[in-house]
């Protein structure tokens, strides 16, 4: 075979082909080179860019997921990781609201759930294992916290379940905190059931005063119903009793320190004016600025009763209803200090009931009490309007006695109740008799209530050892 009958060979040496000059195949197989050197270079390019690519994806993948990262980290929300059974594999720093982010990853997440909610943990995690579908597995939780003073964490948990090979091989768990909006929606729930229920008036205003809200309580005790008062300024309720310049004061206090108390005299839908204690007190915005105005009243009318008939009892005599002692020294002061104002005389007559103790060991205290409510009703015509009859013990009577100035009034007046008192009784048609000793004593300068009232006393207990 000569020189030029070969080709190329496929080892890629030169193989000289007939009819083929060698510097031809030479040529040819360097312009073969030429193609496969030129694959090689596109081959090149094309693993560039696909390097490039990748590397773009990379580096956006990286970044993905460090902003993901920090995204959970600097969540508000928990964000945990465990495995199917619950031990916490992860945590983020929203977690240090549980426990120190140290000690929590390797816990039982059940531990953490207070013993009433793990029920449904248990049935929560059995269906996230067995559907694995998130959407499915909104729930509320309380957690226990380590810092026991802090109380129970109330969350919303949404389960993430991270799949592979077909399986659950974690969670993610996501807890939002709902504790200070739970709080706050319990918070709201109770005021409104007080609002509702408080056996107190209550009536929210606006700054100019007119009415938003009232509750049942109010209508109960003014007799408006809530249709015919919201919208309306509370003024229409006034009496009269207190003048603009109290209402001033009122106001003044209110803006200065934020609320006012005292009693009110407001008047009723029937007309009926009425004693009320009220309380108005600013409710303010966070920034200070005063939002409306919160008033609770109560109607006193049943306390000042209550009250009255509490001085009746203290002051007054428990079967004749006179003034006692309490009320005697109280009116004599007042006696004194007029008689002295006006330069007038005054007296204390005393009268000493005998034969009461015998009727009440014969007869009874009934008998007893109703002897001496017929002594006080025949001592009533005996006082003129000025004067006072009153009773100091079950069987000593008193007037304080204006303007008698000398013996012979006193000795008339005396005279008269003993002819009245000397007079028999009938009790259950029996006739019963007492009789009486009568002292007086006249106010001389510079004598007090307790000396003229021991004065006349002493002058009584002397007529009876007189006889």
């Amino acid at each position: 075979m000569t020189t030029e009958s070969r080709g190329n060979r496929a080892d890629g040496q030169a193989q000289q082909l007939p009819n083929i000059s060698r510097d031809a195949a030479l040529h040819n197989q360097i312009y073969r080179y030429a193609e496969d050197l030129q694959l090689l270079v596109e081959d090149k390019s094309s693993l560039a860019q696909r390097y490039n690519l990748l590397e773009e994806s990379y580096r956006q993948l990286r970044g993905n997921c460090l902003f993901l990262d920090n995204l959970v980290q600097s969540s508000q929300d928990i964000h945990l990781t465990t495995t199917p059974d619950g031990t916490i594999l992860q945590c983020n720093a929203a977690a240090s609201l549980i426990a120190p982010l140290l000690v929590m990853v390797g816990r039982s997440l059940r531990s953490l759930i207070i013993s009433s909610h793990r029920a449904d943990f248990d049935n929560l995690l059995a269906l996230v294992r067995q559907t694995r579908e998130a959407e499915l597995c909104d729930k509320d939780f309380h957690l226990n916290r380590d810092d026991l003073e802090l109380g129970t964490l109330i969350v919303t948990a949404r389960l993430v379940p991270i799949v592979k090979d077909g399986v659950v091989d974690a969670i993610h768990w996501i807890f939002r905190d709902f504790t200070r909006i739970r709080e706050a929606e319990f918070d709201s729930e109770l005021s409104t059931m007080v609002f509702q229920s408080a056996s107190e008036g209550i009536f929210i205003t606006d700054l100019k005063g007119d009415v938003l809200s009232v509750n049942p309580a109010f209508s109960c005790i003014t007799g408006y119903t809530a249709a015919e008062v919201i919208g309306r300024n509370p003024r229409f309720l006034k009496s009269g009793v207190q003048d603009d310049l109290f209402y001033q004061k009122f106001w003044k206090e209110l803006s200065e320190k934020g609320r006012w108390q005292g009693k009110l005299f407001n008047r009723k839908k029937s007309g009926e004016i009425y004693a009320q204690w009220l309380s108005v007190t600013s409710v303010a915005g966070g920034d200070g600025t005063i939002l409306s105005y919160i008033a609770v009243f109560s109607d006193m009318s049943r306390l000042l009763e209550a009250e009255e008939k509490i001085a009746y009892i203290a002051s007054h005599d428990s079967v004749t209803g006179l003034p006692n002692r309490l009320l005697l020294i109280e009116k004599l002061d007042k006696a004194i200090v007029l008689a002295k104002n006006q330069g007038s005389a005054l007296s204390i007559v005393f009268i000493d009931i005998n034969g009461l103790k015998k009727i009440n060991y014969t007869l009874g205290f009934k008998a007893g009490d109703h002897v001496l409510k017929k002594i006080a009703n025949r001592l009533q015509p005996v006082v003129r309007e000025s004067d006072t009859l009153g009773q100091i013990d079950g069987d000593d009577f008193f007037i304080i006695a204006n303007g008698l100035s000398d013996s012979k009034e006193t000795e008339e007046l005396a005279d008269k109740i003993e002819k009245l008192l000397t007079q028999p009784f009938s009790y259950c048609d029996k006739e019963i008799s007492v009789t009486c000793v009568i002292g007086s004593a006249q106010l001389l300068e510079n004598m007090g209530a307790e000396t003229l009232l021991r004065n006349a006393y002493n002058s009584m207990f002397l007529g009876k050892k007189r006889g």
